[in-house]
């Protein structure tokens, strides 16, 4: 039971209950930010911006 494990193969994210997280690749964080900000106006959530280097 304690044999054959895989190395890791990517990131962990703690996620709290209630939190959603997004990744967005692939496009500039101010077109990010003002994309998430306002899908985030329609159903009246409050968001979060973390940006990884």
């Amino acid at each position: 039971m304690g044999r054959g494990k895989e190395n890791p193969t990517g990131w962990v994210a703690r996620v709290s209950t209630g939190q959603i997280p997004f990744e967005m690749e692939g496009v500039s964080f101010s077109n990010a930010r003002q994309a998430a900000t306002l899908a985030a106006h329609k159903p009246c959530l409050s968001t979060k911006f973390v940006q990884w280097s």
